[in-house]
């Protein structure tokens, strides 16, 4: 989901804030990461109802009033670059978003839920400890399930999950409708979740590619929440993000996951 999607969503403009700098006049990258991380924070002070999609549109909007030509540059490249959709076929093995390698490391079919998972992540040697993990999720379900009803059950919030986004939109190419969800998952006392999952149709039914990022340990969905937010803002969050969305399931994975159970 690039930012221009977000930006395309917000129907307010929000207030600006006064002491914006274009990323490119910081020296170094931890400067850059700090000035997101305040900007996020003070703009949720000051829009506690904005969501997600009204700060990242926001800070599209000042780089382009500030002529933040470098940033906007590098947004535009990382867009073009991922055009190219990246086929995840039965036979892969590993993955390069935004220049990390991940491993596939497992697939299983759950009886309860009756879904399929393949699962890859950035660290195959600490599988348990991940930074990042990318699961394609095939749904075995009867009535063989839309793309909708695969979105309508994903959404469905707890106590220990929260949604932060959700969209939907045309496929660029097929123009079948495409449901896009960003949420945040806290476990007490382990790692908390950001979520960024694409579901649309599949072989005549649906199939999820579900990416996420683990966060530090948070005491609360709260601060979890706040977290995920400025982490989907930094440099890190939007080049995983879109590269992530760039993602396509492949033919061939019908006949394969015949095995899988």
């Amino acid at each position: 989901m690039p930012v221009v999607v977000f930006a395309a969503m917000v129907t307010a403009q929000a207030k600006p804030l006064d002491d914006f700098h274009c990323p490119e006049t910081y020296a170094t990258d931890a400067e850059r990461e700090a000035a997101v991380k305040a900007f996020a924070q003070k703009f949720a002070k000051q829009h506690p109802q904005a969501a997600v999609n009204d700060l990242v549109a926001e800070r599209y909007r000042l780089l382009i009033d500030h002529d933040c030509r470098q940033t906007l540059a590098n947004i535009t490249g990382t867009r073009e670059s991922e055009k190219a959709a990246q086929i995840v076929l039965p036979q892969t093995q590993n993955l390069t978003l935004a220049g990390r390698k991940f491993t596939r490391v497992d697939e299983y079919y759950d009886d309860t839920t009756r879904v399929w998972s393949v699962i890859f992540v950035d660290d195959p040697e600490h599988p348990e400890s991940y930074a990042n993990q990318i699961n394609l999720n095939f749904y075995d379900w009867t009535p063989k399930p839309t793309a909708e009803a695969v979105a309508t059950t994903l959404r469905h919030e707890h106590p220990g999950r929260r949604n932060i986004f959700l969209f939907k939109a045309p496929d660029e190419t097929e123009g079948e409708m495409v449901y896009h969800l960003v949420s945040v998952t806290h476990t007490k006392g382990g790692a908390n979740l950001v979520n960024i999952m694409r579901v649309d149709g599949w072989e005549k039914s649906a199939a999820n590619i579900d990416f996420s990022h683990r966060l530090g340990v948070g005491t609360d969905l709260d601060k979890a929440e706040v977290e995920a937010r400025q982490w989907l803002l930094s440099t890190e969050g939007e080049s995983l993000r879109d590269a992530a969305a760039a993602l396509r399931i492949g033919a061939g994975w019908p006949e394969h996951l015949k095995h899988v159970k």
